[in-house]
């Protein structure tokens, strides 16, 4: 791997701007950029970057932290609505990190994942694998590669009817997880949305377009928004980097519960912003980001 020395190194740093894995990305790619950051500074600065493997500076619990953020927030929305979790049943578009460890929890609690979408990297196209009384996680995972790229014999084996890729959005289900691609929900798909459907539940970046905000109002849909939904990752990759600055590692029942904690605190403060002045929550949400930053900016005197 060849080594860039640029200035561009002065913006990221241990308390600057700290990196963090995503899409294609995984903890060797974090180390690559770390060594080459500690090459350009002469110097040992684990907390510059996050997603490191364990034993290398990495933390526990962050493979599952994305996965398992979207849930501790569908949880709670479940809860607000007073649905019980073992009484839903949901369908899953994407099969990597986020959605399979999403996918983990959500049945750990009883719920039912009903239809799986999935990119296929040797046809390049996708498949929805469907199985009407409830996919088993453990043998789905089982059967991908690392790419999330499901076998489809094998699958076909375990009983799973295989349909179209963009088949997961029109399932009879309560609940919808895109954890794939962005502008997966638009207003042409959203035609393809089951009346059965409560919630939708983003453990993707911008996987609804902006222009089907509106049908998802007028179905009355409860929508828990991306920057909430799947803020997971990004927390536990800030507990990493404390952990990293401190050289004390935390075991990972204690990174899950401060992860847990988190993530229902921030869903409250959204809800309770939604239900004061009747939001849809993604606009909740953006008032509250909103509103940190100028409060932030009113206390330094800068207006």
């Amino acid at each position: 791997m060849p080594r860039i020395y640029s200035s561009a190194c002065k913006d990221i740093g241990h308390e600057i701007d700290i990196p963090a894995p995503d899409v294609m990305t995984n903890g060797q790619h974090m180390l690559w950029m770390l060594d080459e950051y500690e090459a350009i500074h002469g110097a040992h600065y684990p907390g510059t970057i996050t997603g490191k493997p364990v034993g290398m500076g990495g933390s526990l619990g962050r493979t599952e932290a994305t996965g398992f953020g979207v849930i501790f927030t569908l949880r709670e929305a479940l809860k607000a609505l007073n649905i019980d979790i073992t009484k839903t049943s949901a369908s899953l578009q994407g099969f990597g990190n986020v959605a399979e460890y999403a996918a983990r929890l959500y049945t750990s609690m009883g719920g039912k994942i009903v239809a799986i979408s999935s990119w296929d990297q040797h046809d390049e196209k996708s498949y929805t694998f469907k199985k009407a009384n409830g996919l088993d996680i453990e043998q789905m995972a089982a059967i991908k590669d690392s790419f999330g790229t499901i076998d489809k014999k094998k699958a076909q084996d375990l009983g799973c009817e295989l349909l179209p890729g963009d088949e997961w959005i029109a399932q009879d289900v309560d609940i919808l997880l895109p954890c794939a691609l962005e502008n997966q929900i638009t207003p042409t798909t959203f035609a393809k949305v089951s009346k059965q459907v409560k919630i939708i539940c983003e453990g993707a970046n911008g996987p609804t377009s902006l222009d089907c905000d509106e049908l998802i109002k007028e179905r009355n849909i409860f929508l828990i928004p991306d920057f909430l939904a799947n803020a997971g990752g990004v927390t536990c990759s800030y507990f990493e980097q404390v952990q990293c600055n401190m050289n004390y590692f935390w075991a990972k029942e204690e990174v899950l519960e401060k992860l847990d904690s988190k993530m229902t605190s921030a869903f409250q403060a959204v809800l309770k912003v939604s239900r004061e002045k009747g939001m849809y929550m993604r606009d909740a949400a953006y008032v509250i980001a909103i509103n940190r930053v100028a409060d932030a900016v009113k206390l330094r005197g800068w207006v």
